[in-house]
């Protein structure tokens, strides 16, 4: 099904008021939708990058790292099913195309079932059903994350999981990525959630860069490999 779309700075994206909120339309319109994001990942993607995204979204920063026309293969996993639709077509709305996944990236097996807490703000849906109400509660096959690294290689990781990225990260060994680009968020970790997240980076040597950083969103960087 043809979806109609909204316009988020020259960027075309797939509407589907199911899935999109009045308030998320507002921030599109104005064009602060992913603000932050906009603005440093055009300058953050280099030649021949491949790149796993985390947490799709609206196909917006998938979108704009492919316009940089420095993208060899990206893929996506997004564990809201009703974003995926969304994602494809935002793609095709711009020119794309990309491998999009429903799938839970988590340091378990693959091909479990997990449950996934739905809420009207699609962003603040998570694989919790606190702290507060949630719409619906589906049930979203695993991806294991280290197996997704070893198979597909990438260079960059994009990830805005809610608040997950404090567990995703524990564990995996970060072989051949040269960065990593995402929202880390203290209201879900707590100050020693952020601390034990930077030390896990710290320990395979990649570094905060300041000069790709803004707030909330942060690059990881590699110290070796740019």
């Amino acid at each position: 099904m043809e979806l109609s779309h909204l316009n988020c700075k020259g960027i075309s994206i797939a509407y589907d008021p199911e899935a999109i909120s009045d308030q998320l339309v507002q921030h599109i319109n104005a064009g602060t939708y992913e603000r932050e994001e906009a603005m440093l990942i055009g300058n953050i993607v280099q030649p021949g990058e491949r790149i796993l995204e985390v947490g799709g979204g609206l196909g917006y920063l998938s979108t704009l790292a492919m316009n940089t026309g420095k993208v060899e293969a990206l893929i996506s996993y997004e564990a809201n099913p009703k974003l995926i639709p969304i994602i494809r077509q935002t793609w095709k709305l711009n020119g794309h195309d990309g491998v999009c996944s429903n799938s839970v990236i988590t340091n378990t097996s693959s091909g479990q079932k997990t449950d996934f807490y739905l809420r009207r703000d699609f962003w603040a849906s998570s694989l919790s059903p606190e702290p507060y109400g949630y719409e619906e509660v589906v049930q979203v096959e695993t991806t294991n994350f280290q197996e997704l690294l070893d198979s597909f290689k990438p260079t960059m990781i994009i990830c805005d999981i809610e608040g997950g990225e404090g567990q995703l990260f524990e564990g995996v060994y970060l072989q051949g990525v040269k960065k990593v680009f995402m929202e880390v968020h203290q209201n879900v970790l707590g100050r020693w959630g952020v601390k034990k997240l930077f030390e896990r980076f710290s320990h395979q040597d990649f570094h905060y860069d300041v000069w790709h950083s803004i707030g909330q969103v942060v690059l990881f960087s590699h110290v070796n490999r740019l």
